[in-house]
């Protein structure tokens, strides 16, 4: 009997966090729409600021979209990956490598202090983008679906609480 209130229980909260996935997705939805509007509306001239200013919003766009399509998957096969996650990071590094190359391109006096602090900035981040780009590739390289090796799925979590309530028997 205690068996079964704690699969009705745990099938209530599955559904419950499915809810609240769903509205995350629309709300992540929403907010790259608008972004993307107000970004293309306050698109000024083809000057180079202007245009870096364009290209940081889209790119946080695609961001903000691969965390859509991870809550999407998560809803549809109620397992998370981590693959989205290095791409989000990838994106996130190479929009900061864009953001102070184009600082540095509009700056009309540039700092050594500045300088100094730019690169050391470029050179982090293109280490980030390096070191994110082999660990995608090592997850590419790993067992299939499966066998996901970057996976955290609801159906090993599941096995495990049965594991664990069959012993307690």
């Amino acid at each position: 009997m205690e068996r079964n209130r704690i699969v009705q229980l745990t099938d209530w909260l599955r559904k419950l966090s499915d809810l609240f996935h769903i509205v995350i997705a629309i709300s992540l939805l929403i907010s790259a729409t608008m972004i993307l509007v107000n970004a293309f509306t306050h698109f000024k001239s083809f000057a180079s600021d202007s245009v870096s200013h364009l290209i940081n919003e889209i790119l946080f766009v695609l961001i903000v979209m691969e965390i859509f399509i991870t809550v999407i998957t998560y809803l549809r096969e109620h397992r998370v990956t981590f693959q989205p996650f290095l791409v989000v990071g990838i994106i996130a590094s190479i929009r900061k490598i864009l953001t102070v190359e184009a600082h540095l391109s509009v700056e009309e006096q540039i700092t050594g202090e500045l300088f100094t602090r730019s690169m050391i900035d470029l050179g982090v981040n293109t280490g980030i983008v390096f070191i994110l780009v082999f660990s995608f590739y090592l997850l590419a390289k790993a067992p299939g679906p499966s066998e996901c090796a970057g996976c955290l799925g609801v159906e090993k979590v599941t096995r495990k609480i049965e594991e664990l309530l069959s012993d307690k028997k």
